[in-house]
């Protein structure tokens, strides 16, 4: 019995992998994508990334490509007992913006299954030099959701992670809201794979969680429709790191004295102008936002009075700052329109 070339197809739904490999002297190309139902994934057209003006000596290869993939469910959305299990590598040198089309829907377990959970999990590893961006659209959980969602990051030598997890709250409409949610569970870590000759045990970095009950969110998130994280970690994100800082510093608190010379318009300077019009519309949105660095991150959270202006606020602060567009394109950005 002849042997087949292909490699055994895996059975388990749900299940998914990206391997992204580096071809000299400067192109990252996608060497194997796999998927089962109900995860999909689509390939899209990649990112030409412009070389750096003063390119480093430790980086020979810089990549001049950064694809682009799509992460969807058929359906939109997931039913318990759905899972998916996405596997990522990322060679070193290479680049990858992960990112969806709209909004995951969760939705209530089955009557025939009322303790059912729909779940997402998420392994990457990062190569040495390598980026990766993961920028899907907010999940979205109907009432009676149950829901869990871990991602893993492993890093290797001067990589770089940075990704946006976000989730608002039901359909209005249906009168839904947070106190509608059964359980929304949800874990972010990140791990570094540098370690001694004697030691090399992966070392955690980072660890990010948020559970939503309806015990909890019912009074404390009454006038909140979306509650987002980003974190970013890396050479290639310190830029945007430091922007996020220095923009946080800059809000206005209470009782500090104004500088009312400068805040006539023909004063101004163009940053300033920016930073009063976003502090206006922020007030408009309800947007209340921190930014602080933690071991090597930088980590912001976001809250809003709806998704616009939670899209509208990212899309300004990182549209303005320009990494994201710059480094993996217009798909990087995709879910903030």
């Amino acid at each position: 019995m002849a042997l087949s070339p292909f490699p055994a197809a895996s059975n388990t739904p749900g299940e998914g992998s990206i391997e992204i490999s580096f071809l000299p002297p400067s192109r990252p190309t996608i060497s194997e994508v796999s998927f089962t139902y109900p995860l999909k994934l689509v390939v899209s057209t990649p990112h030409i990334i412009s070389s750096p003006p003063n390119p480093q000596p430790d980086e020979p290869h810089y990549p001049k490509l950064c694809p682009l993939i799509f992460l969807l469910s058929y359906g939109g959305g997931l039913l318990p007992p759905d899972t998916l299990s996405l596997k990522i590598n990322l060679a070193p040198y290479t680049r990858l913006c992960l990112t969806t089309q709209g909004h995951t829907k969760l939705f209530a377990p089955p009557p025939s299954d009322p303790n059912a959970l729909s779940r997402q999990i998420l392994h990457t590893t990062v190569g040495r030099n390598a980026a990766f961006w993961l920028a899907p659209d907010p999940t979205q959980p109907f009432a009676g959701t149950c829901y869990s969602q871990k991602q893993v990051f492993y890093l290797g030598q001067n990589a770089s992670v940075g990704f946006i997890d976000w989730v608002c709250e039901g359909r209005k409409a249906r009168g839904e809201s947070w106190n509608t949610i059964v359980d929304w569970r949800g874990i972010n870590e990140i791990w570094t794979t540098v370690r001694g000759q004697e030691d090399t045990r992966p070392r955690l970095i980072i660890r990010d969680s948020v559970v939503l009950h309806p015990t909890d969110s019912h009074l404390s998130m009454s006038t909140i429709g979306i509650f987002a994280t980003l974190i970013l970690h890396g050479p290639l994100f310190v830029t945007l790191g430091a922007f996020l800082i220095t923009e946080f510093k800059q809000l206005p608190r209470i009782g500090a004295p104004q500088d009312w010379a400068n805040s006539a318009g023909a004063l101004m300077s163009e940053l300033s102008a920016w930073r009063q019009r976003r502090w206006e519309q922020e007030r408009l949105d309800g947007v209340l936002w921190t930014a602080a660095p933690s071991r090597n991150c930088v980590i912001l959270k976001l809250v809003a009075k709806d998704v616009e202006g939670a899209k509208w606020f990212l899309r300004e602060m990182l549209g303005k700052e320009g990494t994201i567009d710059k480094e993996f394109g217009p798909g990087g950005s995709m879910c903030f329109r």
